[in-house]
């Protein structure tokens, strides 16, 4: 619960430090946009512990550019929706993981990892997990789940944004058919963590490790 309130103080804030300088990001209708922190892992799952890092995924609805209006009439500098939600990511990442640190943030979940941009929208995600996608990644995405509250977008707007991404989500994460190969893939992942536990604990010599070895978390997971 803190970690979704920081998040969503830590996105009202600078989304209306930025709108002042750039306006408010909208679609090609003019309807305004607001960016959606998708929560993975334990965040995702409601499940952090005391020493959990935050997994995140930064996800836009619709392009378009930023415009002057209401209250952010005196915006002088229109830009892209993906440049403003690129400064809000990176504000955010450095409001909760950086001066007052709150949370350590980990954004390798996003699409392509720490290569990939910092923020997409829902068409270039939906492309990502349906070329790109990986067989852990339908894992990684079980728990996704929106977690910050709208800024600019009306409740009812944003809530259908929040749909929206679920909707593209769903497919991938649970296809319509079940064959072999998901139980082979999951079996996989399975394989390679002991591996990797393995040569870990051999390599240090500290005997066995409870979080990642046989019956911790991430076998659990």
């Amino acid at each position: 619960a803190l970690a979704e309130e920081a998040l969503s103080a830590a996105v009202r804030v600078n989304s209306r430090a930025l709108a002042r300088r750039f306006g408010v990001p909208t679609d090609a209708e003019g309807h305004p946009q607001d960016m959606l922190v998708v929560g993975m892992g334990k965040l995702g799952g409601e499940e952090l512990n005391a020493s959990s890092d935050i997994d995140l995924v930064f996800v836009y609805d619709e392009g378009g550019e930023t415009r002057a209006a209401g209250e952010f009439s005196s915006a002088r500098r229109s830009i892209t929706n993906h440049e403003f939600f690129d400064k809000l990511a990176r504000r955010v990442i450095a409001s909760i993981d950086g001066t007052g640190f709150v949370f350590r943030v980990d954004m390798r979940l996003r699409p392509f990892g720490d290569s990939g941009p910092l923020v997409v929208s829902s068409a270039m995600l939906e492309e990502y997990l349906y070329s790109e996608g990986r067989d852990w990644e339908r894992f990684a995405w079980l728990k996704g789940r929106v977690v910050n509250r709208a800024v600019f977008m009306p409740p009812e707007a944003f809530e259908a944004a929040c749909s929206g991404l679920q909707s593209l989500v769903r497919p991938f994460v649970f296809r319509k058919y079940v064959d072999f190969s998901a139980i082979s893939a999951l079996a996989r992942i399975h394989e390679m963590i002991r591996a990797e536990t393995t040569r870990r604990e051999l390599g240090r010599d500290q005997g066995v490790n409870i979080k990642l070895g046989s019956g911790g978390i991430r076998e659990i997971e």
